[in-house]
């Protein structure tokens, strides 16, 4: 990873994405890369957040394990009240984590992903979504949160 000093994130081309067709895709498939670029993962996902319902849906996955419109329950969770509800970043950076955050840890430890940074998607006050990398152990730190939190917010015209 390159230091904070010595590189800066251009979200140029997350916001090109946004004018193009084939919406939510494109958009989806350059934050996936912009992401591949700035801090590599093993999969990448997207979810909508459903208030009222306990659920989020994933929107878009790099992982053939992980479809798209599946349903995962995590707004009754610990993990959901701190990113769904409070709208806050979360890291997790070992298996304890991830166990910790996620229903399905099992199959996420099993693709050798420790590592969790999640990034709320606001509108308006409200999580509306979130964007999630996974990667081996420490493969994220907190200041990679900062940008990753950025990147996640040229999502909300997809989520809202």
């Amino acid at each position: 990873m390159t230091s904070p000093a010595t590189r800066a994130l251009d979200l140029a081309p997350l916001l090109r994405a946004q004018a193009q067709l084939n919406q939510p895709h494109t958009l989806f498939r350059a934050v996936e890369e912009t992401c591949r670029q700035r801090f590599g993962f093993r999969f990448l996902t997207v979810l909508r957040n459903l208030p009222g319902t306990g659920n989020v849906m994933r929107m878009h996955s790099s992982e053939k394990d992980y479809p798209t419109g599946a349903l995962k329950p995590m707004g009754l969770t610990d993990w959901g009240k701190v990113v769904l509800d409070a709208g806050e970043a979360w890291l997790g950076n070992s298996a304890e984590d991830v166990r910790w955050a996620f229903p399905d840890a099992e199959l996420i430890l099993s693709k050798g992903c420790e590592a969790c940074a999640c990034a709320p998607v606001l509108w308006a006050g409200r999580c509306v979504g979130v964007l999630s990398l996974n990667d081996a152990r420490d493969a994220y730190s907190p200041d990679d949160m900062a940008d990753m939190t950025l990147i996640a917010q040229t999502l909300a015209p997809a989520l809202i």
